[in-house]
């Protein structure tokens, strides 16, 4: 696996992209730029999907996949953090003239992320057990 500085700047340059992606969406004047994403069958669903996954996944790779007790469940403390910060974003949308919200685009956000985050899981809990000494 990366080095744990490595994983945070990637994951904090990762952060900078998407915030960068939401303020050019959140622009009228920008719109252009995203029609290649309405050119692709299920584009805008897919690009939910990876985008917020990946967040998610290098959220938990920075976080070594921690896991916070709720109730019986054990949920990732990254997915859980990517996760609330993703849902504000969606809900903002409801208040700007030039986007809108979607609950489908919601579902397939969340659906990134807890893949993702368990995905960011296993390569943890594989690399803990030596099983993983590379990406």
């Amino acid at each position: 696996m990366p080095s744990a500085l490595r994983i945070k700047i990637l994951a904090g340059i990762y952060v900078s992209i998407l915030a960068a992606i939401v303020i050019l969406a959140n622009g009228r004047e920008t719109s252009n730029l995203f029609t290649f994403v309405r050119i692709l069958p299920f584009g805008d669903k897919i690009g939910h999907f990876v985008l917020m996954g990946f967040f998610s996944f290098l959220i938990n790779l920075a976080l070594n996949a921690r896991a916070v007790k709720i109730g019986r469940l054990n949920f990732l403390l990254g997915s859980a953090i990517v996760l609330l910060v993703v849902t504000i974003e969606e809900f903002s949308q409801i208040f700007l003239q030039t986007r809108s919200f979607d609950w489908i685009d919601l579902l397939f956000d969340f659906a990134g992320i807890l893949a993702f985050g368990e995905l960011s899981r296993f390569l943890i809990d594989r690399q803990k057990r030596g099983k993983l000494t590379a990406l």
